[in-house]
């Protein structure tokens, strides 16, 4: 019998779209981890901070998808069988992406007894939807043995 279920293999157009709104929806709070880090929030008014990197990250992001429209063509014709670097870069952006969310509660005056129940439904949410585009769009399945 014929298997007729084949994996697909994406392009690299595919991943590109997966690896630059994912970068966009965690570049605020990966900024504000820095933030956070160094105290600035001391120095500026963060509401204000974070508005203006809200429109920066708007800015990138429809420069980005028109960047991303034009060069269509020929990342589509890049293949790889594995996207092992891309996958790890996701990860990274995720990793602190989560701290960045507890830091956007924080600053914006959250009560400090519940970040905890909020790191691990952000976190439960990042796993679940790392494991699965890991699977699907990335062919790195880490947890599967060979």
């Amino acid at each position: 019998m014929i298997k007729r279920d084949k994996p697909k293999i994406y392009s690299q157009f595919e991943i590109s779209i997966i690896i630059f709104y994912a970068s966009m929806v965690f570049f605020l709070p990966i900024i504000l981890v820095f933030t956070y880090l160094f105290e600035i929030d001391k120095v500026l008014n963060i509401n204000i901070f974070m508005f203006w990197t809200l429109i920066a990250n708007s800015i990138v992001t429809v420069f980005g998808t028109v960047y991303l429209i034009f060069k269509k063509d020929y990342l589509k014709r890049k293949v790889k069988a594995t996207y092992r670097i891309e996958f790890f870069y996701l990860l990274f952006i995720a990793v602190f992406g989560l701290l960045g969310f507890v830091v956007i509660y924080d600053y914006l005056g959250g009560d400090r007894a519940y970040i905890a129940n909020i790191l691990v439904l952000i976190f439960a949410l990042l796993v679940f939807s790392i494991i699965y585009l890991g699977r699907r769009y990335f062919k790195f399945d880490y947890i599967k043995k060979k």
